[in-house]
């Protein structure tokens, strides 16, 4: 499973900026948004936008990702119509919940690939949960198609809904921010956290990217460059974590885990989920 420690949204309509995001690699995940970011009259030409970048950078270290308008809809079947001939790696979903919606947008991108003479699953989803319906039917959303890599929290829109009251703490969405985070578990995807809507406080964002590691988040949306750098040095494992994944990954490898077997390390038990979790901390380890 490849890191997504951090989602960067940039506008769609922003060719310059977009192409300088995809080629720079600087986020786990580039996200060329043609939703909220761009105006109705504009979408269009941010179509062709975004699909000239993707193929302008067709290789990147990092995932190469569109997010279009709500879907079912007309605009975002022009929205595919016009960039998955370009090859994208993922494609958000905003406001998803429903998942026989996922299935049929899964159809449509086996269709786009089987034109374009991709592998097949080589278009993957990530699904925006950020209504009240959403989050109640997260784990039915996360588990409707292999095509699902991921599903993230989105707390404004959900404030907005609900009618929420934002606040610092964020205490007013930890159920279902950490709802999200089970759904994400129970259907073996990432989940990806909230963004932090004040893109300057960057010690804000470290701390909510911490807090939504604890929980069992793989990454956090990005409105920012900045916020990206902030984001990987929160999640970045500690010394401690790195030699206890040192420590569980050298003993499996001499012991019988792989076949179920139980080691004791420290006086702890650690069986398979927790060898496959110190290998994930040392992937992040090493990860730029």
């Amino acid at each position: 499973m490849r890191l997504r420690r951090s989602v960067l949204f940039t506008p769609g309509d922003r060719s310059d900026r977009l192409r300088k995001a995809f080629a720079g690699a600087m986020a786990d995940v580039v996200v060329a948004d043609l939703e909220d970011a761009v105006a109705p009259a504009d979408k269009e030409e941010a179509r062709r936008s975004v699909a000239a970048a993707l193929r302008a950078v067709s290789a990147s270290p990092s995932e190469r990702a569109v997010r279009i308008n709500a879907w079912p809809g007309p605009e975002s079947e022009r929205d595919l119509d016009v960039v998955l001939d370009a090859a994208p790696d993922l494609v958000v979903v905003p406001k998803a919940e429903d998942p026989a919606a996922v299935v049929a947008l899964a159809d449509r991108l086996a269709q786009a690939e089987d034109e374009n003479g991709r592998p097949d699953g080589a278009t993957r989803i990530l699904l925006i949960l950020e209504s009240a319906r959403g989050v109640l039917r997260a784990e039915p959303l996360a588990s409707a198609h292999a095509r699902v890599a991921a599903v993230a929290f989105g707390a404004e829109d959900l404030a907005a809904d609900v009618g929420l009251r934002r606040s610092v703490g964020n205490a007013e969405v930890s159920v279902p921010r950490a709802l999200v985070a089970l759904a994400a578990a129970a259907a073996r995807v990432q989940a990806i956290d909230m963004i932090t809507a004040d893109f300057r406080d960057l010690e804000r964002t470290a701390d909510e990217a911490r807090k939504a590691r604890a929980l069992g988040y793989a990454g956090k949306m990005c409105l920012h460059p900045a916020q990206v750098v902030a984001v990987h040095e929160a999640l970045r494992p500690t010394q401690e974590e790195e030699a206890w994944a040192h420590k569980v990954v050298d003993a499996a490898k001499a012991g019988d885990t792989a076949r179920g077997g139980v080691l004791v390390i420290d006086g702890r038990m650690v069986d398979v989920p927790l060898v496959e979790q110190a290998r994930r901390i040392l992937r992040e380890a090493e990860a730029p």
